[in-house]
């Protein structure tokens, strides 16, 4: 077994729901220069993967999972590796029938103040769940992760250290170092079995609000112009 640095939680261009300056091709690019060995690209609705991507992806050291971040009764679940095409949108109860040994059903900034934010439905379906994530987003003084770390522990859920990156400041500013071999079902089981080392850092206050003021701009300004 090796340490394989990680990132489940990646947005691209191919994302229909936001604007992302950077394609699946230029993240895994990135990806290789600052020596990643596993991604999940996970635009929102959508499944960004394909024979060409996983291949592009391997060329350069990197095994890709296939992924999306869903929107499911209103609030964001990130998923791995299952068949999304049964992916039903208007209840999480239902995702208990798509649950296997070698997919991943992962809890999303589940604390931060966003409608989309799961918060009291992660403890109501906390049973769904093989993990919490630890978003990158956060200062010192101001971090919506420690409910979301509190909850791990009091579950006995692992938690995976994802940048969430929807631009490129954002990637590499927290991922995960883990104990697995390099391939899909290998790292699901070692992060079902908590063998994961959460690599982060604080962001300074400016770059959180100059990232928030670009998702605002992008988003909402230039979707309408």
């Amino acid at each position: 077994m090796t340490l394989l640095k990680t990132d489940l939680h990646i947005h691209t261009s191919e994302d229909p729901e936001d604007h992302i300056l950077y394609s699946a091709t230029e993240l895994i690019d990135t990806a290789h220069r600052l020596g990643y060995s596993v991604l999940a690209i996970t635009n929102h609705n959508c499944v960004t993967y394909s024979e060409y991507l996983r291949d592009y992806a391997r060329e350069r050291g990197i095994v890709l999972i296939p992924g999306m971040e869903a929107t499911i009764q209103g609030r964001h679940v990130l998923l791995h590796n299952l068949d999304f095409k049964q992916v039903k949108r208007d209840k999480i109860a239902n995702l208990e029938y798509l649950k296997r040994r070698d997919n991943l059903i992962v809890a999303p900034h589940p604390y931060f103040p966003s409608p989309v934010a799961l918060r009291g439905m992660l403890r109501r379906h906390v049973n769904l769940f093989d993990a919490v994530e630890h978003c990158h987003c956060y200062t010192k003084r101001l971090d919506f992760n420690r409910p979301a770390i509190k909850f791990a522990k009091e579950h006995n859920l692992p938690m995976i250290g994802t940048s969430d990156a929807h631009q490129r400041c954002q990637f590499h500013t927290t991922y995960s170092l883990i104990e697995a071999e390099p391939d899909p079902e290998s790292v699901i089981q070692a992060v079902k079995s908590g063998k994961v080392r959460i690599v982060t850092r604080p962001l300074p206050l400016f770059l959180l609000l100059k990232i928030n003021l670009k998702m605002f701009w992008r988003n909402k300004i230039l979707k309408r112009l």
